[in-house]
């Protein structure tokens, strides 16, 4: 793809401007450290200090949501279908007032990470037992090498689009996109990573913007005749060709992937424990519902307008992964291009940075012994480098593997789908499940969640709906009878499942 002087001033403005951000936020940090006496450096770097605001961690939220494959498959999806895929919005939005309701409260001020926060239970004791560590390290490995696959993949997605629009080999877009990323995030932290997440949400809605204003221009129909055109031809209907219960499945679907995504998954939960209070975390996440369907329909009616774009002039299509990039590279111009090459690079970096931030956090709270030590900044910018180098290496194996993005996207549900199961029953239902933090009911969590989700598999053909939900139910109803095998044959005190 040629980009013209502006498109590249463009680009290049986008990173400058990131950067000038990060700096910002890792003065704000180190003014506001001195003003209160504090000295923790790792709170500040993890967890911003508890200083994230309410507007910082709503723009957040939305732009980790988005990344470069929502970018431009979203609008693919809608070409082949229609609007039905905002079942799993209407899903969502419902998790979220769950997440808001239950989970945060329960959750905040309890630990660096939410493996701390499993292992100091429900009550949040200070001293925990050796097992509740072991406990702890044991998911946070499993997590690390589950959300390493699914973060390579979205990377890939990434790169494979930057790499067309400047014409460079995929895996030096790789490089590119995550040293970029890791640089602002060692300069400024957590704090980097969500006011930047600000910059980049206003980014990318830009372009999807652009891009509709844009594709009207080219077109010898207005933009309200395509959009028309495709009003008449169904485009806009919420049910899918299976009927209402695929509107149901994808509304129980969106609701327990959102439930893993943005209630206990780190990437988010860390977020969370970095806002000035928990009343900010718990209004942050419920408007971030209705964030999340504007912007959805704005990327789904892109797809209507793709749609009666290459249905009206009668051009031929490209491979479904191209339908919008394919306009991008051949017809938008100067400085539109400029705009959504940035875009693009917006919605990969969002996703990146968080993924980055919180699995280093996990690293170092949680598996790491050198927290003593007096070089921990050396340690914390090692620990950063270590997990975006693993991301990289990762990337570059996946490209090699057919259907990558299945494979990883089921493989990366496996912790998360554990895990959710875990803090439901620890966390929720303590008082009628009772389990303990340990190595073996982690391992055997993660076996069941497995065994959920094969069965899904096998006798409902893989139907990505559902998938998620038949692992965690798998391990609930294991931890449930674990739970009550447990009180048939000895009676426990509360403290000694709630280590």
């Amino acid at each position: 793809m040629e980009l013209g002087y502006i498109d590249i001033v463009i680009i290049f403005a986008y990173i400058i401007a990131l950067y000038a951000i990060a700096r910002k936020a890792k003065l704000f940090i180190q003014k506001k450290a001195i003003a209160e006496g504090q000295t923790n450096f790792i709170q500040n770097h993890y967890i911003a200090g508890k200083s994230i605001t309410f507007w910082e961690l709503l723009l957040s939220i939305i732009a980790t949501e988005f990344s470069a494959l929502a970018f431009l498959m979203i609008p693919t999806y809608v070409y082949y279908e229609n609007l039905s895929f905002i079942r799993f919005i209407f899903g969502a939005c419902i998790s979220r007032i769950f997440i808001a309701t239950f989970f945060i409260p329960i959750v905040y001020g309890k630990g660096l990470t939410i493996f701390e926060t499993l292992a100091r239970g429900i009550y949040g004791y200070s001293s925990l037992r050796q097992e509740a560590n072991l406990g702890r390290k044991t998911f946070a490995f499993f997590y690390i090498s589950g959300k390493l696959v699914g973060v390579s993949v979205k990377l890939l997605g990434s790169a494979l689009l930057i790499s067309e629009f400047f014409s460079i080999s995929p895996f030096l877009a790789i490089i590119m996109i995550a040293l970029m990323t890791y640089f602002y995030i060692i300069l400024g932290g957590l704090k980097a990573v969500v006011r930047t997440d600000m910059l980049q949400a206003a980014v990318f809605i830009t372009g999807g913007v652009a891009a509709h204003f844009i594709i009207g221009k080219m077109s010898s129909f207005t933009w309200g005749e395509l959009i028309s055109f495709g009003f008449q031809n169904g485009k806009f209907s919420l049910l899918s060709d299976s009927g209402i219960l695929s509107f149901v499945y994808g509304i129980i679907g969106g609701f327990i992937y959102d439930a893993n995504s943005h209630g206990v998954d780190q990437e988010m939960t860390q977020k969370l424990f970095g806002a000035v209070d928990v009343d900010t975390a718990k209004k942050a996440m419920l408007w971030s519902a209705l964030g999340s369907i504007l912007i959805n329909l704005l990327f789904l009616s892109l797809g209507v307008i793709l749609w009666a774009y290459y249905t009206k002039h009668g051009q031929s299509l490209p491979p479904p992964e191209k339908i919008f990039s394919n306009l991008i590279e051949l017809y938008f111009p100067s400085p539109i291009k400029g705009l959504m090459v940035a875009s693009v690079l917006a919605a990969a970096m969002s996703t990146l940075d968080s993924s980055i931030n919180a699995l280093s956090a996990v690293l170092w709270n949680d598996l790491m012994t050198v927290k003593d030590s007096k070089e921990f900044k050396l340690f914390i910018n090692l620990d950063n480098l270590i997990i975006t180098l693993g991301i990289v290496i990762f990337s570059f194996i996946l490209h090699f593997v057919p259907e990558v993005i299945k494979i990883a996207q089921h493989f990366s549900y496996i912790a998360t789908g554990s895990l959710l199961a875990f803090f439901l029953c620890r966390m929720i239902f303590s008082r009628y499940i009772r389990i303990r933090f340990n190595t073996s009911l982690i391992l055997l969590s993660f076996y069941t969640c497995l065994l959920g989700m094969a069965l899904n598999h096998f006798h409902f053909g893989f139907n990505p709906q559902l998938t998620i939900l038949w692992g965690v139910t798998s391990t609930i109803l294991f931890f449930w009878g674990y739970s009550l095998i447990g009180k048939y044959f000895k009676s426990s005190s509360e403290s000694e499942y709630s280590i």
